[in-house]
């Protein structure tokens, strides 16, 4: 049994989406990401909501206000149900790091942190190729298709995303490091910061978070 809600922490393509979704499976918490709550918030056409879309279409930040409160609504939600959760892609800054404690009491978050070198994450990253006309993904080295640039289900040509290209790649790493240092160290120094080795297979990550969780 898991006593704690986890925060799930980690740079573009560490593998947090796919170890929190071994993980939440292995033990029925919820996996909650701010896509999917925003998305959630959106389909009922709430005020928030509402507010929402209207940020996003319109190319703009959700200020923490509005995102805390969601946070706070879906928390709230899933406590009623008794339920444990992991948060992803939640908190992003110390306001919302000391937003989440306020409303958190005695039910305080356990922070993991995937890491892997930068090489590697270049490596994950650089290689995934995407099918330009069904999107089936695939990747140079650990998803290979059976014919170079053509995609096993369609025929269709294989394309990089721009975000997969190594200067992207690079760039985005460091903008984590620089926005994500600050909020490590709140963690680290209340001793609520676990640290995984991220450059092993899915399965044995999320084995490896359980037995430091429990």
């Amino acid at each position: 049994m898991v006593k704690n809600n986890i925060i799930f922490m980690g740079p573009p393509g560490v593998g947090k989406g796919t170890a929190a979704a071994i993980v939440s499976e292995k033990t029925q918490m919820v996996h909650v990401s701010t896509g999917s709550i925003f998305r959630e918030e959106i389909n009922k056409n709430s005020e928030l909501g509402q507010k929402v879309k209207e940020l996003v279409q319109g190319g703009n930040y959700v200020p923490d206000e509005i995102t805390n409160q969601i946070v706070k609504n879906k928390i709230n939600d899933l406590r009623e149900q008794n339920k444990k959760m992991i948060l992803d892609g939640y908190p992003r800054t110390i306001k919302q790091a000391e937003f989440l404690d306020s409303i958190s009491q005695d039910d305080k978050f356990v922070v993991v942190e995937l890491f892997a070198p930068q090489e590697v994450i270049l490596e994950r990253l650089s290689g995934r190729r995407t099918c330009s006309i069904c999107g089936t993904g695939f990747h140079i080295k650990f998803k290979p298709s059976s014919v170079e640039n053509k995609c096993d289900n369609c025929d269709g040509e294989l394309i990089q995303r721009k975000d997969d290209q190594p200067e992207a790649i690079i760039k985005r790493f460091e903008v984590y490091k620089t926005q994500t240092e600050p909020l490590l160290n709140y963690y680290k120094e209340s001793q609520r910061l676990i640290q995984v080795d991220a450059t092993e297979t899915p399965e044995k990550i999320a084995e490896k978070i359980l037995f430091l969780i429990k």
